[in-house]
């Protein structure tokens, strides 16, 4: 049998930790085996009674399951939180997050823009239980204060904004939430644990669709709540017990495949897409390149402060609007187009294509929307990648 290495690996590197962590002594076996079973019998009634208010044991697969927990320690250890849920998405994490910390009456403060989902979602959705959302620009810190009301229940937001890859100051906001006694909570999905931890800027709970980076291969729909290990025990007692939007075992087993390259995969989208926005920042039909790492980004002070790095996944704007849009969309060969991102091929989206109105009337966003294109850079050969763009760039 294999040495035990899972203590040893908790607080290792990034690679080390998904690599061997939660993976511990399943025969000596190097990859993990998947429990697709849906449910675990036991030796007596005693036994069985014992282990339904025991961690680490099973009875059945909506509730947990050895192949989930895998998957769950490793993305608990890699935004450094004390413990992780799997959901069947990225929306049903989000959901069952908001339905679980808010009760009727309670007020939400969202960043703006959000993505879609969560707008709807806060907009249109959790109003009709009694409770209610503000959206605003949290770079604007006054317009954040202005915002909380008596019934304020918590700060929602994202590392990077959808569509513009904004960034705004996260110390600051959390300071807001700690005079004011609010929770925080902060979707991680475009930024992801490789370039920050939200958990370490004093964030209470953190979110992510792993359909995309996590996983990395386009072939899991999940998503993941991490936060401390008593609200991940009370919305696994509630939240995954009630509204059954647990993870099936393959597509745990499938994501722990993803994460065991999740490191070395970023360093390649993010040095492809660094070099792609440095092309797309010199053309003269780019009006604007959305990625706050790039020295020219009037937030790359503060992006660097925050952010150890990019990911694969920024904007651009077109001065020639939708048509020239359209035109680069239809030219480019490698990529695809498509909504989501961070699997190992490259896409490309326009916001104008679909963005719900309510998320654009009256705000900057309105005149910029149909302008911007959205890239998520995959692992293709960075030549191969700059050839397809200079080409489809040529066209406009």
């Amino acid at each position: 049998m294999s040495k035990q290495l899972g203590k040893k690996t908790k607080d290792a590197g990034m690679q080390t930790i998904l690599a061997h962590y939660g993976d511990e002594t399943f025969l000596g076996a190097v990859v993990p085996p998947v429990f697709i079973n849906t449910l675990f019998t036991f030796d007596s009634y005693e036994a069985f009674h014992k282990a339904q208010w025991q961690e680490d044991t099973y009875y059945y697969s909506r509730i947990s399951n050895p192949t989930q927990q895998i998957a769950e320690k490793k993305l608990a250890a890699l935004e450094k939180g004390e413990a992780a849920k799997l959901f069947t998405s990225g929306m049903a994490a989000i959901s069952s997050t908001l339905l679980h910390c808010l009760s009727q009456g309670d007020h939400v403060v969202c960043s703006y823009p959000i993505y879609g989902g969560t707008h709807q979602l806060l907009q249109n959705y959790l109003p009709r239980f009694g409770i209610t959302a503000d959206f605003v620009d949290f770079r604007q810190l006054d317009k954040v204060q202005a915002a909380i009301k008596p019934n304020t229940k918590m700060l929602y937001c994202e590392g990077l904004s959808t569509f513009y890859m904004d960034v705004f100051d996260i110390p600051a906001v959390v300071q807001i939430a700690k005079e004011h006694r609010l929770l925080t909570v902060m979707d991680n999905t475009c930024a992801t644990p490789a370039t920050m931890r939200p958990i370490e800027w004093g964030i209470d709970i953190v979110i992510h669709s792993a359909s995309k980076y996590l996983s990395g291969h386009s072939d899991v729909t999940a998503g993941v709540v991490i936060a401390s290990q008593e609200r991940i025990n009370a919305i696994a007692n509630n939240e995954i017990v009630l509204l059954g939007a647990t993870l099936a075992p393959l597509e745990a087993w499938l994501l722990t495949r993803g994460l065991k390259t999740f490191g070395l995969r970023m360093k390649q989208h993010a040095e492809s897409a660094k070099q792609i926005a440095l092309i797309l920042s010199q053309h003269p039909q780019v009006s604007r390149v959305n990625l706050p790492l790039l020295e020219q980004h009037e937030q790359h002070e503060l992006a660097a402060k925050q952010f150890s790095g990019n990911t694969g996944l920024f904007s651009f704007e077109l001065h020639g609007g939708p048509s020239a849009v359209a035109k680069l969309m239809n030219n480019l060969k490698l990529f695809q187009i498509g909504v989501s991102w961070g699997g190992f091929e490259s896409l490309i989206y326009s916001p104008g294509l679909a963005l719900n109105p309510e998320q654009k009337s009256r705000t900057e966003h309105e005149t910029r929307l149909e302008h911007t294109v959205r890239i998520s850079v995959g692992l293709e050969d960075i030549d191969d990648l700059m050839e397809d763009f200079n080409q489809a760039l040529a066209s406009l």
